[in-house]
This record gives C-alpha cells, structure tokens and sequence, in this order.
C-alpha cells in the first residue's frame, strides 16, 4: 500500500514531481519537533519569572484605585494564580519562537510571494498586539476597574479574590490585544487573496453591531462611556483594515466590453 505523502514544495506539486514531498509519518514528525521546541521555549521562559513573584503581583494590583486591594481565600490560591501568570507570560516572552516554528512548519507549503508577506506581517502583527495590551492597561482597564470597583456605597469594603483579578486583567489584555492586530491581518488575508476589500465594504454595518457587541463583552460594565472607549478604536482599526485591504490587493472592476461599431452607410 502507498504511502501517503503530503507536498512540502513551492506550492502545488504537479504529477510526477517528487520533489519536495514528504510522507505523512515525515509530516507528523516534523510537526511534533516544532510543538516540542515551541513548548520547550514557553517552559524555560515561564520558570524565569519564579523568583519575581512579589514583582509581578504588585504589578498586577497596580491597576486597583485607592483603597481597593487583593486577597487570597484559599491556601493554593497565590500559587497556581503565579503558576497562570507565568505561563501567560512564558507565551508573550517566548512568541518569536513560537511563531518561527509555526512558519518554519506551514512555510515550505507555500509560495515564494506568500512567504515574502507572511514574514513581513508577522512582526507587524506582533507589534500591533503589544500597543493593543498597553492600551488596554493604560486606558480601558484603568476605566474599568474604577468604575466595578468604586460601584459599591462607601461602607461596603471591596476586596477582590486574586485568582479573578488576575483572570480579568489577563483577559481584557489579550482580547484587546487581538482586536489591534485587525488592520494588519486583514492586510495578509487580503494579500493572499482570501478576503477582499469591497467585502469588508459591504458588511461595514454589520461590522459595527459585532464591535459593539465584543465591546460590551470585552468591557462587562453598564458605562458607555468605557465601552465606547474600546468600541471606537476598534471601529477605527476596522476602517484602517478595509483600506490596507484595498493598497494590498485593489479590487479589479471588470472591463465593459466596447460597444460593436454600427457600419456607415
């Protein structure tokens, strides 16, 4: 029985090609090499945090207003919380590897100009992820926090559980985050011919009810002022990525065919 094999060439193999083609066991195994080396990666930068544990929780209730603090209601509450951060950190500080193995693994199966826009809107991407975490502790979080936080009257004392303050800030940065990379992976899915700029034009009003819903999901506060805060941004970034979309790969109009010339008498 033949063996399965799976192109690994400059795009699609054509028959009788062997070149660049590797089996399905090759596949497989090259595969698991890339996940070890990524996770490996995440492992060994997860464990540098360890000894700056008292740094990185003072950092995380930094955001807290005055008079709002943290506590801990079970004994491994503290220490599985850390074991959380340190793996959510591990990512961020070992991601240029992460994402080397995952294009060392999906780039021989593409062509030479796709590679060429994959490597140059990876960073970009990563670029746009980090401002989209700032902004999201410098501004939204910062709204946030003080209104759940100061929504209680003056003679209910509010302390919050480390492990959900954690969860929370770790959410709303990595939701934010994500949402900042719009412009850019619009950009790569517009260049590789996957989306198309007057698509994105027709759904805009659509567009608009989604980001107004993730807003309010990403922000859980009845305040609409916080939530526009996250809501206009991203509506901005949208309509960055739909003209990014456009420069990438312009929408070819058809040609209206010429009008066949009557004959003169």
């Amino acid at each position: 029985m033949a063996e399965t094999t799976i192109n690994t060439g400059q795009g699609p193999a054509s028959e009788g090609d062997s070149e660049g083609v590797m089996t399905l066991r090759e596949h497989l195994v090259e595969l698991r090499k890339r996940l070890t080396i990524a996770a490996i990666a995440v492992g060994i930068a997860s464990f540098t945090l360890w000894p700056f544990k008292d740094a990185v929780f003072e950092l995380m209730a930094s955001p807290l207003p005055q008079g709002v603090g943290l506590q801990q209601i079970a004994p491994t509450e503290a220490f599985f919380t850390f074991i959380k951060l340190s793996m959510i950190a591990g990512v961020g500080f070992a991601s240029p590897i992460v994402m080397y193995e995952i294009l060392a693994f999906v780039a021989p199966g593409l062509y030479e100009n796709e590679k060429k826009w994959l490597y140059i809107s990876i960073p970009a991407i990563s670029i746009m992820f980090i401002i989209g975490a700032l902004f999201a502790w410098f501004v939204v979080l910062r709204f946030t926090m003080g209104f759940l936080t100061t929504f209680t009257p003056d003679f209910i004392s509010t302390e919050l559980t480390l492990d959900n303050h954690v969860t929370f800030v770790a959410k709303l940065l990595v939701a934010v985050g994500l949402v900042f990379e719009t412009p850019f992976i619009v950009f790569l899915l517009a260049k590789l011919r996957i989306i198309k700029s007057s698509t994105l034009s027709r759904f805009r009003r659509y567009a608009i009810v989604v980001i107004v819903i993730i807003a309010a999901i990403i922000t859980p506060t009845p305040d609409p002022f916080t939530q526009m805060t996250v809501a206009i941004p991203m509506y901005l970034l949208y309509e960055i990525g739909v003209l990014m979309a456009r420069v990438a790969a312009p929408d070819v109009e058809p040609e209206p065919e010429e009008e066949a010339e009557e004959p003169t008498e």
